[in-house]
């Protein structure tokens, strides 16, 4: 198996790499600092590139039978760039053939299911009312991934933390009494993996938290 990975040079993400390196899939790295990877390995190729470079990210997805988008809002925000390069992430998808993506976004994405307590709309309202510019990307992102036509999974930790993978999860919708507030970033990693073998979650945004 061949996956495209895309923020991958964050904690979580070089912790997804090292996992599915280990699991002996071939990976591909999209980034645009790959030096910050600190990671070799034969089955290891990394496409160097910015997100609005849609030739690039076209070379990055083709071949590969997935893609993981841990992409994140950085700071200060300007514009939405995350949406804007998930666009092109996903227009390069339909033009390789390639189905399905996992990517992370925050509560702030809300979903149908979701129906959020007093601390979580407080939560999110400080976001839309602080961090406007990062909560209107994270919003549009999660938007371009909805509209497409990909097999996607959307999975929204609540606080990410360091810890050990223990493979022991639990994933809900805010306000149903299931999740807890925190995920490792090993089990972030594991669960966004296992999703690009099945469809339990597929077209859909679970919150994920440590069981």
């Amino acid at each position: 198996m061949q996956i495209t990975v895309f923020g991958a040079t964050g904690a979580t993400g070089r912790l997804l790499v090292q996992q599915a390196l280990d699991e002996g899939a071939d990976v591909v790295v999209y980034s645009r600092h790959p030096d910050r990877l600190q990671l070799t390995n034969d089955k290891l190729r990394v496409v160097e590139g910015d997100l609005s470079d849609a030739g690039a990210i076209e070379r990055a997805v083709e071949g590969s039978d997935g893609v993981v988008s841990l992409l994140r809002q950085g700071v200060p925000v300007k514009g939405k760039p995350i949406a804007a390069g998930t666009h092109n992430i996903l227009n390069a998808m339909q033009k390789a053939g390639v189905h399905r993506i996992v990517a992370v976004a925050t509560a702030s994405a809300a979903d149908p299911a979701d129906k959020p307590p007093l601390r979580s709309k407080a939560a999110i309202g400080f976001a839309r009312l602080f961090m406007r510019p990062a909560y209107d990307d994270v919003v549009a992102t999660a938007q371009e991934i909805r509209k497409s036509d990909r097999d996607w999974t959307i999975v929204r930790p609540p606080l990410l933390r360091d810890g050990r993978k223990t493979g022991q999860v639990v994933a809900g919708y805010l306000g149903d009494g299931v999740t807890g507030n925190y995920l490792s970033r090993a089990n972030a990693a594991d669960f966004m993996l296992k999703q690009l073998h099945g469809d339990t979650y597929l077209r859909k945004a679970p919150i994920v938290a440590d069981a």
